[in-house]
């Protein structure tokens, strides 16, 4: 299997800035995530991408305080942002997953 990365993207703007105070409300932050040692054709391998997906979505999204209501709802909406873009991204990558390239440049 060729190796791929799927990258985890989330717009601060999306959130309004609520659940990454720290980011400007333009900024994008993004993590990559590697499967390349992944099977993601069977059930573990496919959990495991999974597993890291979710993990990448928490460092791109800070969870803030429960008592702040708006906050939790910005990242509420920065988690399924980020985890839509991901499962686009590899959607994208994983029918030509297992296609090698002649030549690569």
């Amino acid at each position: 299997m060729r190796n791929a990365i799927v990258t985890v993207l989330a717009a601060a703007a999306l959130a309004g800035g609520l659940a990454t105070p720290v980011l400007a409300a333009d900024e994008t932050v993004s993590v990559t995530v590697p499967f390349g040692d992944l099977d993601i054709a069977n059930p573990a391998g496919a959990d495991a991408l999974s597993q890291r997906i979710d993990s990448a979505v928490d460092k791109v999204c800070d969870r803030p305080d429960m008592r702040n209501l708006k906050g939790m709802v910005a990242w509420e909406e920065c988690k399924a942002a980020a985890l839509a873009g991901a499962m686009e991204q590899l959607s994208l990558v994983a029918p030509y997953s297992d296609i090698e390239f002649a030549s690569r440049f």
